[in-house]
């Protein structure tokens, strides 16, 4: 999938800490903050990432442009656009038209709404106009006085409100966009405001979408909101995690599964990944593949079946971020894997693994599995664990996210 990442304005609000960065390349938590949006996305499955650049372009090409580093730490391909000049947002959309795919994500690089995009871009809602051309993710905020309001009728988009005189809860466009390609005929020549020139239109044709969601939000626009995302910034994103077995308890456990066709989800499964996804955590599989060492089958049959995995989750707007495999057992006929090792559950190997890579908060993440080799290994890992018989884990991920509610 594709993002297309706003960062060509000058953001003048911040003075002179702009004199010489372009707003969304200011240090926030350690790194360039559009790195931490894109991150982020890169957790979704978005492999594509398209700079729409501007003011100071040359910053952005020497650290996105061919060679640079972080497109590799990012594991996904960065092409940098550069406006030849101010051409606003929808101008700068315009300018990319060569670059983009039939539906693309388009967002802001200056904030970061954390939220299941998957939820927005790949889950069809049968109350939608069909012929919709945009989706636009919006907050519900109970002071608005910043935003300004969008206001629905049913699930489209009606109007734009201006910015209320005095604090106003309501639904405010937090700058995220799913778009369809063809958006690109409402943008005329020159330079032209997708807020204020073309989504007025698609409104008034009744092809904009609106969807509410919850989740953290912050924009660095002005000195106050830069500061209080290097305040803040570093501690969201140290997310809880739910380390989830496979077999038995993802799926049917019909006897060493690794081929897709013989891959049934468990009712609930599917669901409970996706409640973990809106509820902001780091979704991990860690299952024990003893059939790799007994010779039924080979890494490569698992990784195939993993792939698809992941595609039967993101048609239903739900995903996972990493997944481990054990293929040793003592008792199996490959010799370099019949061995006593560290990662075989109930040791702790590949949770520890995982903890290494993605640095989760422990104290609100859980292990969820349906044999006590699970619950050993969560426990030895210092996680919370969860005993799930077929069919009981999403209630039991329920009951998790209810204890540990902040």
């Amino acid at each position: 999938m594709q993002a297309a990442i706003l960062i060509g304005g000058r953001g003048t609000r911040l003075g002179a800490a702009v004199s010489d960065t372009p707003k969304p390349l200011l240090e926030v938590a350690g790194r360039p903050f559009v790195e931490h949006l894109m991150l982020n996305l890169r957790r979704f499955g978005f492999t594509d990432f398209l700079l729409l650049a501007g003011y100071r372009a040359e910053v952005v090409r020497e650290r996105y442009g061919p060679g640079a580093p972080f497109p590799g730490e990012l594991d996904a391909r960065v092409t940098v656009m550069v406006e030849p000049q101010p051409l606003g947002t929808a101008g700068a959309l315009a300018f990319a038209a060569d670059q983009l795919q039939e539906r693309f994500l388009l967002l802001n690089g200056d904030s970061i709404f954390d939220f299941n995009y998957l939820e927005l871009c790949n889950c069809e809602h049968a109350q939608e106009p069909a012929d919709w051309l945009g989706r636009v993710a919006l907050l519900p905020v109970e002071n608005a006085t910043r935003y300004g309001f969008v206001e629905l009728d049913g699930s489209v988009v009606s109007a734009f409100r201006e910015k209320p005189r005095r604090p106003e809860s309501g639904l405010i466009n937090s700058g995220v966009y799913w778009l369809r390609r063809e958006v690109l005929d409402f943008i005329g020549p020159g330079p032209c405001s997708l807020e204020q020139d073309v989504f007025p239109q698609l409104a008034a044709a009744r092809r904009l979408v609106g969807r509410s969601y919850e989740g953290f939000f912050i924009d660095i626009g002005i000195p106050g909101d830069l500061q209080r995302a290097r305040d803040t910034l570093a501690r969201h994103l140290r997310r809880p995690a739910a380390f989830l077995d496979r077999d038995g308890t993802l799926n049917h456990d019909a006897g060493y599964t690794h081929r897709v066709q013989d891959f049934r989800w468990i009712d609930g499964a599917k669901a409970a990944i996706r409640l973990l996804n809106d509820a902001g955590y780091l979704v991990f599989i860690v299952t024990n593949q003893a059939g790799i060492a007994r010779g039924y089958y080979g890494p490569g049959e698992v990784e195939t079946l993993h792939r698809w995995l992941r595609a039967d989750l993101a048609a239903d707007g739900a995903h996972v971020d990493d997944i481990r495999y054990c293929p040793h057992h003592p008792e199996g006929s490959v010799p370099a894997l019949a061995v006593r090792c560290g990662c075989r559950k109930p040791a702790t190997g590949m949770l520890d693994s995982l903890l290494a890579q993605w640095q989760p908060d422990t104290a609100r993440s859980a292990m969820f599995g349906d044999a006590e080799k699970d619950v050993e290994a969560g426990k030895a890992a210092g996680l919370a664990a969860y005993r799930v018989a077929p069919g009981e884990l999403l209630e039991t991920v329920r009951r998790h996210l209810a204890a540990t509610r902040d």
